[in-house]
C-alpha cells in the first residue's frame, strides 16, 4: 500500500521561484460543479473545467500573497493570504460586502498553474486595516479560509482566461491597480 501512495511523487530539481500572480473568486451561489479529468472523481486532483454561468472576479494580489494548506484528521485546512494597498473608503467598502459572502477561490502561480478551493460551501474572506508607521505600508491583509473536506485542486490554465473589463465596476472585489474580470473557456 505504502508503494502504491508514493510511486507516482517525484522530486525534481527545477529552479521553483513560487509566488502567487493572481486570486480570483466566484460566490459560491454561482458555482455549478468541477468536471474532474476523465469525467471521474477528485482522486486526481486535477480539474478539466468549473461549471458556473457566471465568471470569476480578480482580486489584488501582491509578491508576498501565499496559499497554505494541512491536512489532519480528513480535514484540509487552506489559506490564503494577499496585501491590498492604500486605505480608501470604497476599498474599505467593497471588502465589507465581499466579507459577508463565500467563495469558490482560484489562483495562479508564477509557473502559469493554477488552483482552486473551497468547493465545498465556500471559503470566507475577512481583512484587517494596516496603516503602519512613517515610511511602513498601509492597506488591507487580507486572509480567505476554509476548512475543507476536499484538498487543493489543480485546474486547467489553458481554460482560464482573464478579460479586461470595460466601463463597468460591477465584477470587481478590491484591486491594487489593473482592473479584470476571469472566466472560464469552453
Amino acid at each position: 500500500m505504502t508503494c502504491r501512495l508514493l510511486q507516482n511523487i517525484k522530486h525534481t530539481c527545477d529552479y521553483n521561484p513560487g509566488g502567487i500572480t493572481g486570486i480570483y473568486l466566484l460566490d459560491i451561489r454561482d458555482f455549478g460543479a468541477y468536471q474532474f479529468t476523465d469525467e471521474g472523481l477528485f482522486s486526481k486532483c486535477y480539474v478539466e473545467r468549473i461549471k458556473s454561468d457566471v465568471p470569476f472576479v480578480e482580486m489584488g494580489a501582491v509578491n508576498e500573497s501565499t496559499f497554505t494548506e494541512t491536512q489532519e484528521n480528513g480535514i484540509y485546512k487552506q489559506g490564503l493570504t494577499t496585501f491590498v494597498h492604500t486605505i480608501k473608503g470604497e476599498k474599505s467598502s467593497d471588502l465589507l460586502l465581499a466579507s459577508t459572502n463565500k467563495y469558490l477561490v482560484a489562483f495562479r502561480t508564477s509557473q502559469g498553474l493554477m488552483y482552486s478551493f473551497g468547493s465545498d460551501g465556500g471559503a470566507s474572506l475577512s481583512f484587517s486595516q494596516i496603516t503602519g508607521q512613517l515610511g511602513e505600508t498601509s492597506g488591507y491583509q487580507i486572509s480567505i479560509s476554509k476548512n475543507s473536506v476536499y484538498p487543493l485542486f489543480e485546474i486547467d490554465a489553458s481554460r482560464f482566461n482573464t478579460i479586461p473589463v470595460l466601463g463597468t465596476e460591477e465584477r470587481q472585489i478590491v484591486m491594487t491597480e489593473d482592473k479584470k474580470d476571469a472566466i472560464l473557456t469552453e
